[in-house]
């Protein structure tokens, strides 16, 4: 739990006044159907049905899925949905919890920390406010979310394995 707080603060810490891009996340593919994750041993952490699954994660984009990493994220199709955690070693997916303060999830990024720069690596999911900046309210950047991961650099990161979706049925590049 400390180890969480302390990159929670972290990641506050770099992003407070930080202007980010529209999209700050890396998008490496999407998912085409929920049915082939699931016919590959996924299943919801959190009991979704697997209809809300299929409707809600059809052509999700996958976003950080690296070898060395131990989870990645999806995100609902058309970049401003909601957030999901896909967990590699468990082969669970588990929907974030997320409230941008303006309410609109497109105002929502995810940037992940690969180098580690003496307080280790993480995901972070960053409320830029966007939308309130553009009522001209008061506004500033805020970390919802950070999973510890591990790092690019780091010598005991993962060796190198089948992919989590490997398949071209289940994630096209791009």
């Amino acid at each position: 739990m400390k180890k969480l707080l302390t990159t929670t603060a972290l990641a506050v810490s770099l992003c407070a006044g930080a202007t980010f891009p529209a999209s700050a996340e890396t998008v490496v593919g999407t998912i085409k159907f929920w049915q082939y994750m699931q016919a590959d041993g996924w299943k919801s952490a959190d009991g979704m049905d697997n209809d809300t699954l299929n409707n809600t994660l059809y052509q999700a984009s996958v976003i950080d899925n690296y070898p060395w990493t131990r989870q990645f994220l999806l995100r609902q199709r058309g970049g401003g949905g909601a957030y999901f955690l896909a967990d590699k070693k468990t082969h669970t997916v588990r929907k974030l919890n997320l409230k941008p303060a303006s309410g609109y999830y497109s105002d929502l990024t995810s940037v992940y920390q690969g180098e580690d720069q003496g307080k280790g690596c993480y995901f972070t999911i960053i409320d830029t406010q966007y939308q309130l900046e553009l009522a001209d309210e008061p506004h500033s950047n805020q970390v919802l979310a950070a999973f510890p991961e591990h790092c690019v650099n780091n010598s005991s990161r993962l060796p190198w394995r089948r992919s989590v979706l490997p398949q071209s049925r289940n994630c096209s590049s791009g």
